[in-house]
């Protein structure tokens, strides 16, 4: 995990403590000087929340006009605050969460080497995941730790050039997403319960492996 992506985590949720990011802020002294303040920024807002100013039955001399704008002007800083904490959780930010892990694992788009069906089915179901597909057209297969689980991140070999394919059981979307961002296209698409997300380098069309995806995925049922 890098600082990028320990930033977006922490956004989400300042009181997030999951491994990958422990580890990370256990070596990084700026990480968690950015934890520590949102977790106190998202402290503040909720007890301003929690104690609005109460109604006084006595009259009483209004105060200074100085002291009325300042209390407007924190009021309306904990509502930025709190949108920019509610802003950091839609799907363009898991789109550009997928483009960053994606980015970090450049060398899987030029991936070669055969991958036996046994082990992209050890990897899908760990994730807990059954897919369809034909291995001769998988060249890559990982399962990654990204947002507290671990999913496939697979490069697929389509008629229109490779495609990366990350597997998101857990990820629940209502509608279908597209975006573009640091040199790759690609779509968010809900799957059931849960989620892919197909990206290609460039503005290469994923229509064709997205719905190959969307019926070749089946979700195996949680563990008890």
């Amino acid at each position: 995990m890098n600082c990028q992506e320990a930033r977006l985590q922490i956004g989400a949720d300042p009181l997030a403590h999951s491994a990958e990011l422990q580890e990370h802020l256990s070596g990084c002294a700026d990480c968690r000087r950015f934890q520590a303040e949102m977790g106190a920024f998202e402290a503040d807002i909720r007890r301003a929340l929690a104690r609005p100013p109460q109604l006084q039955r006595r009259a009483r001399a209004a105060p200074p006009l100085w002291r009325q704008l300042a209390l407007a002007a924190s009021v309306a800083a904990a509502a930025v605050l709190l949108a920019g904490v509610w802003l950091l959780r839609p799907t363009d930010t898991l789109a550009h969460e997928v483009v960053v892990h994606v980015q970090g694992e450049p060398n899987s788009w030029f991936a070669a080497e055969h991958i036996s069906s046994a082990d992209i089915d050890a990897k899908l179901r760990r994730a807990g995941v059954v897919l369809d597909i034909n291995s001769d057209q998988i060249m890559y297969a990982q399962s990654c730790w990204f947002r507290g689980h671990y999913v496939p991140h697979l490069v697929v070999q389509t008629t229109h050039g490779p495609a990366t394919v990350m597997i998101l059981k857990h990820e629940q979307l209502r509608t279908r997403q597209a975006f573009h961002e640091s040199g790759l296209s690609g779509e968010l698409v809900p799957v059931g319960a849960g989620s892919i997300a197909v990206l290609t380098r460039g503005d290469g069309s994923v229509d064709d492996i997205t719905a190959q995806m969307q019926q070749d995925v089946h979700w195996m049922p949680d563990a008890h």
